[in-house]
């Protein structure tokens, strides 16, 4: 009587739980890097609050007028993540125009689609620095020169 082979059903059953694990350790990433986004959007929002409250009583409407025109939403950065993240679309929405022609080159071996993703758990931070510095760039160039003068 001969002995069944099992090396080839042991080889089978082995890769998906490492499968399983590989995934999970990626979850595990992603979601720290998520807390981590979201944290430093949070602080990013305070230090934007603060240079808005900073701005002079007489500049504030052009300020904000200037600002609410040119920040980006957190929601539609995602949903250009999720539909064209292969092809960097967010990068050009938030003027990351380099890496996004990069990632339109190289589509088709498809580590965009890898790199969108963790654009995507990256977001929140993204946002939230592209609107700080539209705070800065219009603090220094509106509201501070009328500070330095005094």
């Amino acid at each position: 009587m001969q002995l069944p082979d099992f090396s080839k059903v042991s080889l089978r059953m082995m890769a998906l739980p490492i499968t399983i694990v590989i995934f999970l350790i990626i979850l595990v990433i992603l979601v720290k890097h998520l807390a981590d986004s979201l944290k430093l959007a949070a602080q990013n929002t305070g230090r934007i609050n603060q240079y808005l409250a900073a701005v002079p009583a007489d500049r504030i409407g052009i300020v904000n007028a200037v600002y609410l025109n040119t920040k980006k939403d957190l929601a539609p950065a995602l949903i250009l993540c999720l539909v064209g993240g292969t092809f960097g679309i967010q990068r050009i929405y938030l003027g990351r125009r380099r890496s996004a022609v990069l990632m339109l080159l190289f589509f088709w071996t498809g580590v965009p689609a890898v790199i969108s993703l963790f654009d995507m758990v990256a977001m929140p931070r993204t946002v939230s620095e592209f609107n700080l510095k539209v705070v800065r760039s219009l603090y220094d160039q509106i509201a501070a020169p009328d500070l330095k003068q005094n």
